[in-house]
């Protein structure tokens, strides 16, 4: 065995992914579950799970809570995040680490938002709001040892690629007589998004 695999194998693997990403994910869930859990009363509330499309930013699904009020301005909170397997993840290398090269760069997305909404007629909602978005620089890196992956394919941290900023949100939802239907925007990723849900 050469030097340079024994420091490979010395590398902590980080099989659950990016610290990082696991924390942002854990903020917005919660924030998520406060809003679901204030939303109590007379009001119609919609669920919604989401899919933002693959553009600029890897895709993303999300889920959505949205509270109608029989008259007036209502409230509501979302969250869209990036969800793939990036694993092996290994935090305490760079893309530099070893040499190897770089295979493929991602941005995954963590998204949220929260605002106001309001009924437009009785089968269309309307909310917009406001947040904040990140974009978090992945790169997949490859290892001709296969010490690091049986495959050769690794994740790092890629912090040149990461972004973040405000994020602008708005949208409809539409009431049927069974789900609910929604179109929506997030302005930092610059996408249209989709969903469907039920209303309580």
């Amino acid at each position: 065995m050469t030097p340079h695999e024994t420091t490979r194998r010395g590398i902590k693997r980080i099989p659950w992914g990016n610290p990082r990403r696991t924390s942002i994910a854990g903020m917005l869930v919660a924030a998520a579950l406060l809003t679901s859990g204030a939303a109590r009363g007379e009001a119609e509330i919609a669920l919604a799970v989401q899919y933002l499309p693959e553009g600029d930013y890897e895709s993303a699904f999300g889920v959505g809570v949205y509270r109608f009020e029989s008259e007036g301005f209502g409230f509501y909170g979302n969250v869209a995040l990036t969800l793939a397997d990036r694993a092996p993840y290994y935090e305490s290398l760079t893309v530099d680490s070893f040499g190897d090269p770089v295979t493929k760069r991602y941005q995954d997305l963590a998204l949220f938002s929260v605002g106001i909404t309001r009924a437009l007629t009785e089968n269309i909602g309307g909310y917009v709001g406001a947040g904040y978005g990140w974009a978090i620089g992945v790169a997949r890196k490859d290892d001709p040892t296969n010490i690091l992956a049986s495959d050769g394919e690794y994740y790092v941290d890629d912090p040149a690629n990461d972004e973040s900023g405000l994020n602008v949100n708005a949208g409809l939802i539409f009431f049927t007589s069974g789900p609910v239907f929604e179109i929506g925007y997030h302005s930092f990723a610059e996408r249209l998004y989709l969903g469907v849900g039920v209303l309580f």
